[in-house]
């Protein structure tokens, strides 16, 4: 009892409401839900501490208000000042760590997609290291081993920033998500600063495959605006290649982007403009034009906002529900309230 006094129990949450006119969407016509997080915390007696988060949805217009408390995003973890181990919904070692040059086509290290990981992290003398495994639950399909070894680490020799990044090759997972990748990945990211520039070099190879990418990305201030450019050499396939010029000046903000990644071209064209009293516009083209929207965001104050939008995909190769442009709009025309808590 005195142990539980001591600890400290905190709760958060959120809820939305929203109208969408389109009739192919997900969301057509009225939706809502509502979700509570929930942090658990306590310093144990030698320093460190454990801590447990998780969340469930409450409400969901997807099950007409009837919800199954079914709790989800669970991390148990113990950690100090230096030192930390994670169990549950947590990111991969690699991917924690790593730092590409712009689209590199072979430094594909898995990304958590609902897979339970157990992951410890260590600080020393600047740098960051990290060692993830991924727990192959039998009641999901696994044998309740650990697979897919996961390692990370990044730092810095005074102004040069490094990241290491590799990957096991592991095709005998049962539980994997879809952002899971069985290849053996290794990378290597150095970055610096010289004369207001920013300068990344990676190298990339698909061990598995035998494939491999070099890329140099440049990021470079011109007054408001901000250069970014990057080239990728691909040892299959074509080159990629991409420019961005971003515009940010008082409340004005502007993003032309364009790529030209394994020779298919993409461009976008996007912007804001902060009104003032907590209402920012925004409006934009996507997809090569495909796609455009208009939107609006109105901060209401206390944790509550409003958003009004219209979007269109012509060319229907977007997910209806929230995928056009830079803030993920849904098609059609939104009217959404919500509140966090």
């Amino acid at each position: 009892l005195a142990g539980a006094a001591a600890a400290e129990v905190s709760f958060g949450g959120s809820a939305t409401l929203g109208f969408n006119s389109n009739s192919t969407s997900g969301n057509d016509g009225f939706y809502w839900d509502a979700n509570v997080a929930v942090t658990l915390s306590q310093t144990l007696d030698n320093g460190l501490t454990a801590s447990a988060t998780f969340d469930f949805d409450v409400a969901s217009s997807n099950n007409y208000g009837s919800v199954s408390l079914t709790a989800s995003g669970y991390v148990l973890s113990l950690t100090s000042d230096n030192y930390g181990l994670f169990f549950g919904d947590t990111e991969f070692a690699a991917i924690g760590h790593w730092a590409s040059a712009g689209d590199m086509e072979n430094d594909g290290f898995s990304e958590a997609d609902g897979e339970t990981v157990l992951r410890g992290d260590m600080s020393f003398g600047g740098w960051d290291a990290s060692v993830s495994y991924i727990w192959d639950e039998a009641n999901n399909g696994g044998d309740d081993t650990l697979d897919q070894l996961s390692v990370g680490a990044s730092g810095a020799f005074g102004s040069v920033n490094v990241a290491v990044a590799y990957q096991a090759e592991d095709t005998d997972v049962g539980t994997a998500g879809g952002d899971f990748n069985p290849d053996n990945v290794f990378g290597l990211s150095v970055g610096t600063s010289f004369s207001g520039a920013d300068v990344t070099f990676a190298y990339a190879s698909n061990v598995t495959d035998g494939d491999n990418s070099i890329g140099v990305k440049v990021a470079y201030p011109v007054g408001p605006v901000t250069l970014t450019g990057y080239f990728v050499s691909e040892s299959a396939g074509a080159d990629n290649w991409g420019i961005n010029a971003a515009y940010a000046n008082g409340p004005i903000a502007v993003a032309l982007d364009f790529q030209n990644d394994q020779g298919t071209e993409l461009w976008s064209l996007q912007g804001s403009y902060d009104v003032g009293n907590g209402l920012v516009v925004y409006a934009g083209l996507d997809d090569n034009g495909d796609d455009y929207y208009v939107g609006g965001a109105y901060d209401l104050g206390g944790g509550a906002s409003l958003l009004v939008s219209y979007a269109d995909d012509s060319d229907g190769d977007e997910n209806l529900d929230d995928d056009i442009g830079a803030n993920d709009y849904q098609v059609g025309t939104t009217v959404e309230v919500s509140f966090a808590f």
